[in-house]
Parts: C-alpha cells; structure tokens; sequence
C-alpha cells in the first residue's frame, strides 16, 4: 500500500512517517510512504499511485483543503485523511471525501485508531490482482474473488467463486502476496479469505460453504483476526 504524506513541517512529515511503519509492524500490511514538503510540490509531481494521502490543512501556498481539491478534479479514488492544528478547519473535508482528521499535536495511539480506518477504506477501493502460473498458463485472479487456498502434494489449490487453480508455489509465498488483502491462516495447509468466512467452531471455519480444520497453533489468530474484520480494523480488498 502506497502512502503520500503532505506537511510543511520536517518534524511532522518524519513523525508521520514513523508512525506510519510502526502501523505497519504491528498490522502486517506492508506499505511505502513518501512525503512532499507542500501542496503545491504535491500536485507538481502527483502520479495516480498512491492508495491514501495525507493532508496537512494549514500550509503556506496551497493549503491542504485546496490541494485535496485540485486532486479530485483528476482522482475521485484516492483515500484522503487530515491533519490539523484546529478542529474547523477539517469541517469542508466532506468536499473532498476525506475519511477523518486527526488533531496536532499527533500522538500513536490517535494516529493508529484514525488510520485502521483509513486503510480499511483504501483497501476496499483496491482492485488488486495477482498472476499465479497455473498448470494451465498464466493467470490474473482479483484478490477479492479467492475464497482459500489450499496445498496439496507440493501443488497450490486457488479456490475462487468462478473456479479452481492448481499452480506451483509454497504457502509461505502466497501468504506473503496476499498478506494486507483480508487473508489469515487457519492451518499449515489453508488460507482463507476473511470475507468468506461463515462459521467459526473450536476446530473447523467454514468458508464459502466448505469445512476446513483449524491447526492447534491457529486458534487465537484466526479468532483475533476474523473479530478484527467485523470491526472493521482489518483491510478488506477492493
């Protein structure tokens, strides 16, 4: 996930920064930032690349609320959150379709809360593919379409709602591509699409209407994760 951090002062674009890969350590979705000194840097060398932008509202030049608003005129997708000394002045990021505003002086915990999110929205915007190299050629699946994976005799089973896919590849590797997409591990064999899941039994998820085990060493993670996507704290693909 691509972030763009919009701030005129360097302590707060690093501190954003920092926190932004804490969020990423303690989440697990991978992401990249970069940050530009003021608005109007921002659009001189803006790309349709970024999946979140972060605004700060008061800066010289063009403020945040009027490059936020320059930016829809050419991206209507793009998940926007911003940072302000005075609460009023966020009250016309419904303009803009901003997701929230988080108060200076910013501290982790405000930033985590307001972020979950706002990665949550970027992530339903998404439509991400990946390429599997099937025993029947390449192919481009949407993340949002597999239901699980499965391995079986050193093969990789990628059940969509349209089809199955045998390929090769290890678990650990498509956990890794998928990883920040609303996937979680049930077991050494499965990994599922948290956005499938039915049920949640001791030992068994049933997912797309099939009954798959849950490992021993699973359990707590599958639980923690699942409850996380129904608050809303988990990333959903788009």
């Amino acid at each position: 996930m691509r972030i763009a951090i919009v701030d005129d002062e360097r302590a707060e674009r690093e501190r954003l920064q920092q926190y932004v890969a804490r969020f990423e350590e303690e989440s697990g979705v991978a992401m990249e930032n970069v940050s530009f000194p003021s608005g109007d840097a921002f659009l001189e060398h803006y790309q349709k690349v970024y999946d979140i932008i972060i605004f700060d509202i008061d800066m010289p030049g063009t403020n945040g609320i009027d490059t936020a608003r320059k930016l829809r005129e050419t991206d209507s997708e793009v998940t926007i959150i911003f940072v302000t000394n005075i609460a009023q002045y966020a009250i016309n990021g419904y303009e803009v379709d901003a997701v929230d505003y988080i108060i200076k002086p910013i501290g982790y915990y405000d930033f985590s809360m307001k972020f979950h999110r706002t990665v949550a929205k970027a992530s339903q915007k998404r439509n991400h593919v990946i390429q599997v190299d099937t025993t029947e050629g390449l192919r481009r699946l949407r993340t949002d379409t597999i239901v699980y994976v499965e391995v079986l005799s050193h093969y990789l089973y990628i059940h969509t709602t349209a089809a199955q896919y045998r390929c090769r590849g290890s678990m650990a590797e498509i956990e890794q591509e998928l990883a920040g997409y609303g996937f979680v591990r049930i077991h050494r064999s499965y990994l599922v699409g948290l956005r499938y899941v039915e049920k949640i039994l001791s030992k068994e998820v049933t997912v797309g209407g099939q009954i798959l085990p849950v490992g021993r060493g699973y359990k707590d993670k599958v639980k923690t994760a699942y409850m996380k996507y129904v608050r809303g704290e988990v990333p959903v693909w788009g």
